[in-house]
């Protein structure tokens, strides 16, 4: 063979491995980029429900003294306050001391005074008796004599009911409650019935909340899920007092829901959610919904790919939420996996 014969077949020869190598090249020779370059994602999927929803108004309060499980604590008589052993927020039993009074000045002169007065009334009404006895007075004025008795011994038994007479008195409390204010301290003098301190019956307490008339009707005996803001867990109750005018200031109408057995201190934020009225509607659950810069939205499973669908959503329904849009009643909705689909994409149902 010629030597220009052979360099004819060496050129064929590198042209054919060379060809063959391009091949291997753009098919990636059965790797990984041979793959389909379609993505599946895979999801759970609820199906949505048509059901009764219920109406609901969040707004804002603070816990508060059941006014009709309250007790005000008052000085029985003038007096001077010479301790107190309480404060505000403080929980407290039955008969536990609460405050030490002293008599005031014109307590101390008016026991005084009613004492002497019984003691004079008891000797003319002897001195009066010995002269009827010996027909020297005459009967009207042995009764007149009994009845200044009577009366000087009403007003000290009155001083005494007051405590007066005593070198100190001790203020118990009623019965279990909170101490809600204290309206006096060491030091100070208060006259007769003056509050010393306000008492709230343990576990009596009520949520104070503000209602905006524009966000729907409310009405005596509405139900209301209150939950502390500080987290804890909700509390049921119900709307026992709606009222009827608006604050001039908040334009707000306030409202009341126990809190029966709720350990909550007083004056403590809360969130209420108020139930108005009921309808039929649609719900998803809550993780079915995503919301991104696009706007809410959920994705119908359907012939094997997910479709977007924008939705206007309402009140949470315990783990469902409410949605509005063009949803067949009866549509397949991603779940689990829902943030990662994107508009037609391609999806497997995994069994739950």
């Amino acid at each position: 063979m010629s030597r220009t014969r052979l360099s004819g077949f060496i050129a064929l020869a590198v042209l054919a491995v060379g060809v063959a190598a391009l091949i291997l090249l753009r098919h990636g020779g059965g790797g990984e980029d041979a793959a389909d370059p379609t993505p599946t994602a895979t999801v759970t999927a609820a199906r949505l429900e048509k059901r009764e929803l219920q109406d609901v108004v969040s707004v804002y309060g603070v816990v508060q003294a059941d006014p009709a499980a309250s007790a005000t604590v008052a000085t029985p008589r003038p007096a001077v306050i010479s301790r107190v052993f309480v404060r505000a927020g403080e929980p407290v039993s039955a008969g536990q001391p609460l405050a030490e009074i002293a008599d005031a000045p014109a307590t101390a002169l008016a026991f005084r005074q009613a004492a002497d007065a019984a003691s004079f009334a008891e000797s003319d009404l002897a001195r009066v008796q010995r002269l009827y006895d010996q027909h020297l007075a005459a009967n009207d004025q042995l009764i007149a004599a009994r009845k200044a008795l009577a009366d000087a011994q009403a007003v000290l038994a009155a001083q005494r009911a007051a405590g007066a007479g005593a070198t100190s008195q001790m203020l118990r409390a009623p019965f279990a409650g909170v101490v809600t204010s204290i309206a006096a301290n060491p030091g100070d003098r208060l006259a007769q019935d003056a509050a010393l301190l306000t008492l709230a019956r343990l576990g009596a307490a009520s949520a104070k909340l503000g209602l905006e008339p524009a966000l729907g009707r409310f009405a005596v005996g509405q139900a209301v899920t209150i939950r502390p803001v500080t987290g804890g867990p909700a509390i049921a109750s119900h709307l026992t007092v709606v009222g009827q005018a608006p604050d001039p200031a908040t334009k707000a109408i306030e409202a009341t829901a126990p809190l029966a057995g709720a350990a909550l201190p007083i004056g403590g934020a809360v969130t209420a959610d108020v139930v108005t009225a009921s309808h039929r509607g649609l719900a998803a659950p809550r993780s079915a919904v995503v919301f991104d810069e696009t706007g809410a939205h959920l994705f119908v499973v359907s012939g094997g790919h997910a479709h977007r669908v924008f939705v206007q959503v309402g009140a949470n329904q315990g783990d469902l939420i409410e949605v509005r849009g063009k949803l067949a009643p009866d549509a397949v909705v991603a779940v689990e996996g829902a943030y990662e689909l994107q508009d037609g994409m391609a999806v497997r149902v995994r069994p739950q």
